[in-house]
């Protein structure tokens, strides 16, 4: 089979079409991404959903030059007059079509895939682009020169300057910036004893596997394929969750027999994985205040024959439950600067105050959560944050509130060194995720 990016398997009004989807599909990405905050990818299967026309080529077509731009918008945008940057970054896409697939060139072409950045600037009729050089900064400099921009572009033009001061100071920036500019692999996480069964599907299927060195059950899978129409995923031997993800309930340690609170579950990853590491005996009590979430668990819970999985939905106040739990995780809502590979462009969308209101959230759902633990249990909070106002300022400040708990150190997951309580796992650690987790145990 030809990959989609065979430009010469395609007649030319063929994709000029798929230029004139694509123009469309970014139109809508752009507006409702910036003008509403959506997520890329929830407008994108929404866009597919409505225009059926588009075959599996077209869909591949649209979505990686549209994340391509998004990936690299920090570049990008500088090459708009400010008067437009300002419409499109408030939603209002005023853009011409011609304009529109300059920067959609511009996003093929800084991200490697010159051979559809050329057939964009074909289609256009737009001058001859240069031969690409090495890496995508050194591309982007390219395209300011193409468009007679005088600007000189760098790494930290990825990022707005507001969120560049608040990174952690311990970061590596360098490595940081270099892979928020390059696509995150996928990982999955086994619930099954026959690995092998789940392998040789992936395998069969055209997926590239590589077992994580240290975490048994983490494999990461590079494959042009949907996993979710697989069989062994649809028997529920595996879940797609990201590295970094798998880390948290590692830490947490639930035991055999206990009982947990998951109270802000979502579609439930983690909640599945606790069950998982109690052999499925005990009991995890999931709930979350978005009862629809709830619903996906319950599937994903019956699909993988968990026996030991509640849901129970809530309001988000005090908890006051009839029990107390040996362990309560939670997984509070954030920035999400952490997953920003997985969400291109979403640095953009985040406002400053945004990070002030949601650290006043998180404090306020730990404490609410803090009542249902047991003496002598264990309290996990968990963010996909890279900023310390969302991470460890909220457990400092949880803990000077709280004496009756204590930091409880724990095994790195990645390195088996000790941890003294709080840890952030950065992209660099695993070519996945960042992701802060802390354990604090119930002492008094």
């Amino acid at each position: 089979m030809k990959d989609y990016r065979d430009k010469k398997s395609i007649a030319p009004e063929k994709f000029r079409a798929q230029l004139n989807l694509l123009n469309d599909a970014c139109r809508k990405v752009l507006a409702s991404g910036f003008g509403r905050q959506q997520p890329s990818d929830r407008i994108l299967a929404a866009y597919f959903r409505e225009n059926r026309r588009c075959g599996s080529r077209d869909r591949a077509f649209i979505s990686e030059t549209i994340y391509a731009s998004l990936r690299f918008w920090g570049f990008i945008r500088q090459y708009l007059p400010l008067e437009r940057l300002q419409e499109v970054e408030s939603g209002n896409i005023r853009l011409t079509a011609r304009e529109l697939s300059a920067l959609l060139m511009a996003g093929c072409f800084i991200s490697g895939d010159h051979q559809h950045a050329v057939a964009i600037a074909q289609a256009g009729n737009m001058p001859s682009l240069p031969h690409a050089l090495h890496n995508p900064c050194a591309r982007a400099n390219q395209m300011a020169t193409y468009f007679n921009c005088d600007l000189r572009i760098t790494d930290n033009n990825l990022l707005p300057e507001w969120i560049s001061e608040m990174l952690p100071e311990d970061l590596d920036r360098e490595k940081f910036l270099k892979m928020l500019s390059s696509r995150p692999p996928m990982w999955i996480r086994l619930q099954c004893a026959d690995r092998e069964k789940v392998c040789e599907e992936l395998r069969s299927n055209g997926a590239e596997i590589t077992p994580h060195a240290v975490l048994p059950d983490a494999l990461e899978v590079r494959a042009k394929i949907n996993l979710y129409t697989l069989e062994s995923f649809k028997a529920g031997l595996f879940e797609i969750q990201d590295l970094a993800s798998q880390c948290v309930s590692i830490v947490a340690a639930p035991k055999q027999g206990e009982r947990w609170l998951d109270p802000c579950a979502g579609a439930g990853g983690k909640t599945l994985h606790l069950a998982q590491l109690m052999n499925r005996k005990g009991t995890v009590t999931a709930g979350d205040i978005r009862a629809a979430k709830l619903d996906d668990l319950r599937q994903r819970a019956r699909r993988a024959g968990f026996p030991n999985i509640v849901t129970k939905p809530h309001d988000g106040k005090v908890w006051r439950g009839k029990h107390q739990f040996d362990g309560v995780l939670v997984d509070a809502p954030c920035s999400c600067s952490g997953v920003w590979r997985r969400n291109p462009g979403a640095q953009w969308k985040l406002q400053e105050q945004d990070i002030a209101e949601l650290s006043a959230t998180q404090l306020s759902i730990l404490e609410n959560y803090a009542g249902a633990v047991r003496l002598g249990g264990v309290l996990v909070y968990a963010t996909c944050s890279l900023f310390d106002a969302e991470n460890s300022s909220i457990v400092r400040a949880f803990l000077e509130r709280h004496e009756e708990y204590k930091l409880d150190p724990f095994d790195h997951p990645l390195t088996g060194k000790i941890v003294p309580g709080m840890l952030r796992i950065d992209s660099t650690d695993g070519n996945c995720d960042a992701l802060f987790m802390a354990k604090m145990r119930k002492v008094k």
